[in-house]
């Protein structure tokens, strides 16, 4: 529900922005701006958000050069975690703020109406993070019994860097004087968010955008 009403506000928002921006005669490095809505699928799915704003170089080509810039956020659920030899975590939820650097080519298909693939590089740059879950331990006692219990937890985490590959495809939908862009997308980090050495945290989500090109 929380996600839902920041959405929409983040929605009126982009609308405001953009138009105000398309009245303008002021030219702007970024021509393209959109909002998103990412999906996690590990153990169950889990939604996120961002917003995105490009620069889409030699426009006059088929193939453009994209450089972007995106605020990320995206949930993670895993059923386990090692915790270490007395404990290990359940039912666990990640949750991470990021900067996304998008670097790609896109491919154009048409004129008037436009079709295109883009495949590139990302670099996902963290700003902070947190997961909450199910803690259980069993600790053995001065009398070395074993001690189980059960708590839960709130907590930050510290994730690294990600670094990956992305693809994408879309649409550039002619609207008065601006485009209509949608965009869906698939990220692959190549190396995870956080690894205890018997289980790893990756960065892998799936992207759809929805904005304008001015």
């Amino acid at each position: 529900m929380i996600i839902k009403q920041v959405l929409l506000l983040i929605g009126l928002i982009f609308t405001l922005w953009v138009s105000s921006i398309a009245q303008s005669n002021e030219k702007f490095p970024f021509d393209e701006f959109q909002v998103a809505l990412n999906m996690t699928n590990e153990a169950e799915i889990r939604y996120g958000f961002g917003l995105g704003t490009y620069i889409p170089f030699m426009q006059e080509r088929r193939v453009n050069l994209i450089f972007g810039l995106e605020f990320n956020r995206t949930s993670l659920f895993l059923n386990s975690m090692y915790q270490g030899h007395w404990a290990h975590a359940t039912d666990i939820t990640y949750y991470s703020n990021c900067i996304s650097i998008p670097m790609g080519l896109r491919v154009n298909f048409g004129k008037k109406t436009v079709v295109f693939i883009e495949p590139g590089f990302f670099g996902d740059f963290i700003i902070s993070a947190k997961r909450e879950g199910t803690m259980h331990t069993y600790l053995p006692d001065s009398s070395n019994h074993v001690t189980y219990t059960v708590s839960e937890f709130d907590e930050k985490v510290k994730f690294s860097n990600t670094f990956g590959l992305y693809i994408g495809a879309g649409v550039l939908i002619p609207v008065s004087n601006i485009k209509l862009i949608i965009k869906p997308e698939y990220k692959f980090g190549i190396n995870p968010l956080q690894s205890s050495g018997m289980d790893e945290i990756p960065n892998r989500y799936f992207r759809i955008s929805i904005g304008v090109k001015i």
